[in-house]
């Protein structure tokens, strides 16, 4: 596949340090399976009395599509594919083609820009598996997501409570690296009118940090709801709230994940203390010394904020602006590294995931796993840096090790 090679973190890191512009260059992909893509669903109340909805959500970057050139512009073109199973009988099937068409080559290389589609279906409340095949049509490469949806909740009485969800235009921001001052929270009912209690408790792990109450004037009909949950005073992390209400006589319960993050960061950070670990490659390139970042890894919630903070500043290429686009770099590779490497540890610890953190998409890629007397092992070449890296599976399970430790490549 056709696309922008992003140069290797050491060497982003040196023309940041020497002020000199950042390039890109071609390269090709060579990963064999189809593109990486996001799919997610939220469950609400049907349109019709008794019945459930599920809306499903697909997010495909464009840098995961394989652009063609046609004239001035430059084409994309791919197949979806969503299932839906009861007790193992298909009971959705939805086939179509998505036709993409670009006036810049940038685009086809973006991570930030991403093809977006809903579909909603109408459902007994009752538990399913949803399937979604992806094929780039361009490739032929596919890739299958497979995900469980609960809707047997709907019929737990008369009102009918779907999913929490976050209401991303709502949220109240706060400047640069702080905290957001609220986030909103939102969830869809139907079947029960008149004023209700609703109590939430945030949790940080099994330790109630936050909690609130409020009452809400619920409406018959189907109806979208919002709440907000205050977040000044939290750490950056990833929590866990519940909602509970007292409807009818009856107690309600729903409970989501709700990440609270620093302004600017990107959604692929995870909570701060996995984000300064998967910070460690930077010190292989020379940024800040290997004791500094093990200071880190001990410090304090202020120690660790200002740790990553002040780090990701120096780094960023675009000061000034909202976005610090090598951080995003950075944590896009970790995610990467974890989809395609992960085995018997996460994929950005293995060896092929540090490379790819550093240095970024191989030029080419050369697999050998069928020689006589060889134990299977891949080579990766980086053209633009004249280094080579080989991994070799030695146990016979995948877990695929550089053949030299890094310093002597």
């Amino acid at each position: 596949m056709a696309k922008r090679k992003h140069i290797c973190i050491c060497l982003v890191l040196f023309l940041l340090v020497s002020g000199s512009a950042l390039h890109a260059q071609i390269f090709q992909q060579k990963w064999k399976i189809g593109p990486e893509y996001e799919i997610d669903h939220v469950v609400k109340p049907g349109d019709e009395a008794g019945k459930g909805e599920v809306e499903v959500s697909l997010k495909v970057p464009y840098d995961e599509i394989l652009f063609v050139k046609s004239n001035s512009s430059y084409k994309g073109r791919f197949d979806i594919s969503i299932m839906i199973f009861r007790n193992g009988e298909q009971c959705v099937s939805e086939n179509w083609i998505e036709d993409l068409s670009l006036n810049e080559f940038s685009m086809t290389n973006s991570r930030k820009n991403v093809f977006e589609v809903k579909r909603s279906y109408q459902l007994e409340p009752d538990a399913y598996r949803l399937e979604v095949l992806v094929t780039d049509l361009n490739t032929q490469n596919r890739r299958k997501r497979e995900k469980e949806i609960d809707m047997s909740r709907l019929a737990d009485g008369p009102w009918m409570l779907g999913d929490l969800y976050v209401v991303k235009e709502k949220s109240v921001r706060s400047k640069g690296g702080e905290m957001p001052e609220a986030v909103y929270v939102g969830f869809t009912a139907a079947g029960v009118k008149g004023n209700h209690h609703f109590k939430y408790i945030l949790f940080s792990g099994d330790k109630p940090v936050k909690q609130g109450e409020f009452e809400m004037e619920l409406k018959r009909g189907k109806h979208e709801y919002c709440f907000p949950v205050r977040t000044r005073d939290l750490n950056f992390n990833t929590y866990s709230l519940v909602l509970t209400a007292e409807v009818g006589g009856r107690e309600y319960q729903r409970q989501m994940p709700l990440r609270v993050q620093w302004a600017g960061t990107n959604a692929l950070v995870p909570d701060i203390d996995d984000a300064i670990e998967q910070m460690r490659y930077l010190s292989h390139t020379g940024y800040f010394p290997m004791r500094e970042y093990r200071r880190a890894l001990k410090g304090s919630p202020e120690e660790k904020r200002k740790f990553f903070t002040e780090t990701w500043e120096k780094l960023d290429p675009t000061p000034g602006t909202e976005r610090n686009e090598l951080m995003n770099e950075y944590y896009y590779r970790v995610q990467t590294a974890n989809q395609r490497f992960s085995g018997q540890r996460e994929g950005w610890r293995s060896d092929r995931g540090m490379i790819y953190i550093i240095y970024g998409e191989p030029d080419a890629v050369e697999e050998h796993h069928m020689e006589i007397d060889s134990k299977p092992y891949i080579i990766w070449y980086y053209y633009s840096v004249n280094r080579r890296f080989i991994f070799v599976d030695y146990t016979g399970f995948g877990d695929f090790q550089l053949s030299e430790p890094l310093s002597e490549y």
